[in-house]
Parts: structure tokens; sequence; C-alpha cells
């Protein structure tokens, strides 16, 4: 690698100075990550596997160029000509993660920070996406899914019936006629905070969508907080912190909780999520339990 880094510091001289200080900072399954000069994130993708969702990072943050609560984007490149992966050059953010402080702040500084995700969201919300069928999107998803757990045998014939019954009712409920530019993995990992000032990243699961699917992380999150935060932060999640954040974002963004069904489609969006997650974790009766609840909702 020090021959890719040296020639993509060669190739951005303009940006990164002639000799500048280099760090290895991580080393993952998808990218590797130097800093630069204390200023300067290089993102490497080096999973080719990555690439696709890669370049939806590059796209959202081409489409967000005046939004001030993300990174800045300096440069990239995708063309491998002769550099032969892709890779990003970021503004490098100051700051902590938001789940690492959360639990130590006031309701006024909360809410303060929730008001700011609101105005990241609308920004992001305001590209708006090329229609698809977005009922059959999410059907075939959860027919994937649902099918290889009662194939295995995993869900037991009472639970496949609420499942189904819930089932039918899918595509009344789902209905969506726009389709907007969402971050798709809003939990407090990625939002960075720095004297009281946000900032978001990690954008490689970006999608047009409908705009209460924005939600569909989030809400989890909320109700679960221990389950997206990292090992260190963990022991900091509790429930009761999180409480107010749906109030917060209808207080500074109504538009994205009056949504019709709001709740029934966040339910939807559940069982699709916890689905593919038994398939993975066939064994996990905590998953079984957040299938059938969601159900029950949809059904009532």
């Amino acid at each position: 690698m020090e021959y890719i880094i040296n020639n993509i510091i060669k190739q951005n001289k303009n940006i990164l100075g002639e000799n500048p200080e280099i760090e290895k900072i991580n080393v993952g399954f998808t990218n590797t990550i130097y800093k630069v000069n204390n200023s300067f994130i290089i993102k490497i993708c080096t999973n080719k596997e990555n690439e696709e969702k890669f370049k939806k990072e590059i796209e959202f943050y081409n489409s967000n160029k005046e939004n001030k609560l993300i990174p800045k984007l300096y440069s990239y490149s995708t063309n491998k000509n002769d550099i032969p992966y892709f890779y990003e050059i970021l503004e490098k953010l100051e700051g902590e993660t938001l789940f690492n402080v959360w639990h130590t702040l006031d309701e006024i500084q909360r809410e303060e920070i929730i008001k700011q995700l609101c105005t990241a969201m609308k920004e992001f919300h305001n590209f708006k996406g090329e229609y698809y069928n977005w009922e059959e999107y999410l059907n075939t998803k959860f027919i994937e899914s649902f099918t290889e757990v009662k194939n295995k045998q995993i869900i037991n014939n009472e639970q496949i019936s609420i499942i189904e019954k819930a089932y039918t009712l899918f595509n009344k409920y789902l209905e969506s006629k726009q389709l907007v530019l969402i971050h798709n993995d809003l939990h407090f990992d990625n939002i960075f905070i720095n004297n009281g000032k946000i900032k978001i990243i990690d954008f490689e699961r970006s999608m047009y969508a409908p705009i209460d699917f924005e939600l569909d992380i989030l809400y989890r999150m909320i109700r679960k907080p221990w389950k997206f935060a990292s090992e260190e932060t963990e022991k900091y999640t509790n429930k009761e912190d999180y409480l107010n954040i749906m109030s917060y974002i209808e207080k500074y963004y109504p538009e994205l909780i009056n949504v019709k069904h709001l709740y029934k489609r966040l339910a939807i969006y559940d069982i699709v999520y916890f689905l593919k997650q038994l398939t993975e974790y066939p064994k996990n009766e905590e998953l079984k339990n957040d299938i059938i609840s969601a159900a029950k909702i949809i059904s009532l």
C-alpha cells in the first residue's frame, strides 16, 4: 500500500502538500484509511466488492456539496488508470461520535443536536430520485428472507400465520409516490460532535427511497441503542436517554413524522430487517419476538 498512498499524495499535492505527514489509522475489510497532516482523511476502497457502495458515497458527497453538516470532499478517483483502487480525500473531523457523549448531555443539548440533524436530513431529502416500485422492492426483500426461515423451520406455524397476516397489508401501507436521497444509516456512531456542532459521516448505504425510510435505522436505534453502539460505548447506552428523540424530530422536521401510516410502515421495515437478521442468526429468540411484535402492529 505504500506505493498506492504515495501515488495518491503525488496526484493531490496541491491539496496535501509535497511531503505530508501520513499515518494509517484504520485497516478494515472494505476500506484502508490514512490521516494526513492531521487535516485530511484518505479513504481507499481496498475491497473491490465494496466499489459500488463507495461510488454511492462519492455521489452523495457531490450531491451535497453545500451541506455544512457533512465532511468536505476535496478529491476522489474512480477511474483506476494510475491507481488500481477508488479513493476519496476528505476533511478530517474533530470531536467524537455522538454515542460517546449522548449520556453526558442534558435535554436542551440533545434537542439542539436533533435540530441540527433535522437540518441535515432536510438537505439530503431535497434531492428527488427517479421513481421505482417501492412496494415491490420491499416485498421482494421480505419474501426472500421469509421463504428461507420457513423452509429451514426457524419459526413455527403460529409465527408464520401472524407474519403472513401482516404481509397481506404491506401494499396497503407501503404506497410511495416520491423518492428522495436518504443517508440510510443514521445512528449515533455515524454522527460526530465537536463543541456542540455535528457532522455526519458514512454515506455508502445512501439510496433513493421514501422519506420515512430515513427513520428505519434511526428509529430502531432509539428503541435499542445498545444494538448500534460500539463495544466501548455500549455501556453508556440507556434507553431513557433516547425517549425524546422522536418528539424533537416532529418539532423540527414534522414532514418526516407526518407520513401517512408512519408507524405501520416502520413496522414493515422492522420485519424486513429482522427477518434478514434471523436468516443469519436462526437461534436468536429476541429477533423472533421483534418480528412478531412488528407484525402485530401492522395487523392492528
